[in-house]
């Protein structure tokens, strides 16, 4: 479920803006540490802190968009590729500077749930639980709402959508803020499980990178099928053999995606309505 918040996010993104957010991860970083702020310092229940993880993300997203990505749009992909890159390292520098590299987590959730001999987590089963309403309401918004008809519009053809009344540079700005809120959610729900430093959010910026070519840039639905096998396929990988060999899995994902359906799990969906 952190695959998918993540991974979905930047599928928005790189539809609508045709920009891949190299500094996706670390709007993941700052849902972290926020989250991680109120509960330490504030004394909120670690579930309480996610909706102001994702309002503050959201508005970063915005301005991020509106101060910098926006003045590059009109040129090579590279140029925006270039301009993230050096923004993920500057928040990894101020992150540092400010936090330090020690890790942090939030130590609230202890034990197990035993079912039928089965043990689950209880903080793993509370974070899966609590990102999939998020994804519904994702859904919900891209659907039914005015914005998100806009948003997929604007997907398809900017012009077009542009020539028949919607503003596409704002469609850009919520596009960019909403995949910003959905990152800091992950990384809200992510500190909750595991520790979490300034520069845990680049690593997880890769494999949101992976998840989303392997179910198809673009492709909001893909994003998410592709991280239920990622996810579900590590964690069988680590049970059985160890956790490096998990860990390599992602990148194993990611080269036979690109040998044998480059265009991603989207795709095979789309020639299955045909």
């Amino acid at each position: 479920m952190i695959y998918a918040l993540m991974a979905s996010g930047l599928n928005l993104i790189f539809g609508v803006l045709h920009v891949l957010n190299i500094a996706h991860g670390e709007f993941m970083f700052g849902g972290a540490f926020v989250s991680w702020f109120m509960w330490n310092e504030l004394g909120f229940h670690p579930l309480l802190t996610v909706p102001f993880a994702a309002v503050a993300m959201f508005l970063v997203g915005v301005v991020l968009q509106v101060g910098l990505i926006e003045r590059v749009m009109k040129e090579n992909i590279v140029v925006s590729l270039i301009l993230l890159f050096g923004v993920s390292l500057a928040v990894q520098g101020i992150g540092i500077r400010l936090f330090s590299v020690n890790p942090r987590v939030i130590s609230h959730y202890e034990g197990s749930f035993d079912i039928g001999g089965v043990l689950l987590a209880k903080s793993r089963l509370t974070v899966a639980l609590a990102a999939i309403p998020v994804l519904v309401l994702v859904h919900l918004y891209l659907k039914y709402s005015k914005y998100g008809i806009a948003t997929k519009a604007t997907a398809q053809n900017a012009e077009i959508a542009e020539a028949c009344g919607i503003n596409v540079q704002r469609v850009r700005y919520v596009t960019m803020g909403l995949a910003g809120a959905m990152a800091g959610v992950a990384g809200s729900l992510t500190i909750i499980i595991l520790p979490f430093t300034p520069q845990s959010g680049f690593s997880y910026g890769v494999i949101a990178f992976v998840v989303a070519v392997v179910g198809g840039l673009g492709s909001f639905y893909g994003s998410i099928v592709a991280a239920v096998l990622l996810g579900v396929g590590q964690n069988v990988l680590a049970w059985k053999t160890d956790q490096l060999l998990s860990d390599a899995l992602i990148y194993l994902f990611l080269v036979a995606a690109l040998v044998i359906r480059p265009s991603g799990l989207a795709s095979l969906a789309k020639a299955g309505t045909r």
